[in-house]
């Protein structure tokens, strides 16, 4: 069934937030130990889905797996997303890729996900190919290149295609209902640069998926609406910054939009704070749009429960006057 066929059948509004790393008290496990065992990480995704119920099921959000096949080292912490710390310089980074890759492991999880998960479609993350780069150099290294030297921008960014497309034609035979293609950094971007540096890169992800593909960009990305569209996806994810309805408004109207409330407000809001927000945030958009409500970003592992039991519960429970 398609994305937004699934949605549409739901008695309630739809609702995925981008919930993954609250899961680890479930298991008491770590990030590290999650992130590197198959059967532990599918287990806490069914455990989330199991205790809060969304309408998809999603893993982890991890965006150091790709630049880790390039040789970088993620720095982890108990709780929260590993971090990248040092980069490669834009002239001396090489297509050559050291043993070690987690990307075997998380293809295992997406199969693994993907065969014990049936009520509720099931995607995976991969990074965008100009965040990718932005993770292996730096993000202010990859833009000074911009200005200097577009031609090694160029080819990195080309490997780093070629590496996600790789991935995601990987992804594809697991089993797998979409894929979210997690790009933040080209929210900096022009739209001319845009159009020159990152469109035709997710083209060829989304392509080499082949299946149903959720574009999220965190950021102020509302000048890109139109050219995030054109990449092909089935949705958008947009972040806080933008508002839902000028999205909705912006893109097509057979195009599912994912968004947008504070990940930040979730994990301090009161209960009582967080169903007026939820009202307030799905009355801007008329019941005839493809709405998921789900979060700019992904939640921070230390919200309380309470508070994510509340945002999922109040979407299903929202009535359109």
């Amino acid at each position: 069934m398609a994305l937004s066929e699934h949605f549409s059948a739901l008695d309630h509004a739809g609702v995925v937030p981008i919930l993954g790393y609250p899961g680890l008290n479930s298991e008491g496990a770590t990030v590290k130990e999650c992130l590197h065992n198959p059967e532990l990480h599918a287990k806490i995704v069914r455990k989330t889905l199991d205790h809060f119920h969304p309408d998809a099921a999603l893993p982890l959000l991890d965006l150091t797996v790709e630049a880790e096949f390039y040789g970088l080292k993620p720095e982890y912490t108990d709780r929260e997303p590993p971090q990248l710390r040092s980069f490669i310089s834009l002239k001396s980074w090489v297509d050559e890729k050291p043993d070690g890759s987690r990307i075997p492991l998380m293809v295992e999880t997406a199969r693994l996900i993907s065969n014990q998960i049936s009520k509720v479609p099931v995607g995976f993350y991969v990074t965008g190919p100009f965040t990718l780069a932005g993770q292996i150099v730096g993000i202010q290294n990859l833009f000074m290149g911009l200005i200097k030297d577009q031609e090694s921008v160029l080819n990195l960014v080309n490997s780093c295609t070629a590496t996600i497309v790789d991935y995601a034609e990987q992804l594809k035979e697991t089993g797998l209902d979409f894929l979210v293609i997690a790009d933040p950094t080209p929210s900096l971007l022009s739209p001319r640069q845009f159009n020159d540096f990152a469109k035709t890169p997710l083209v060829n992800v989304v392509n080499a998926f082949s299946g149903e593909s959720i574009l999220h960009m965190c950021g102020r990305s509302g000048h890109l609406l139109k050219q995030m569209a054109e990449t092909g996806v089935t949705g958008v994810s947009i972040d806080e910054n933008i508002k839902l309805a000028t999205a909705v408004n912006s893109l097509p109207r057979k195009m599912v939009t994912l968004g947008n409330y504070s990940p930040t407000k979730l994990a301090f809001e009161k209960p009582d704070e967080i169903r007026r927000g939820v009202r307030e945030m799905l009355s801007t958009v008329d019941r005839e749009a493809q709405v998921v409500a789900s979060t700019g970003c992904d939640i921070s592992s230390s919200t309380p429960e309470v508070n994510i039991h509340t945002f999922i519960q109040s979407v299903k429970a929202y009535e359109q006057a």
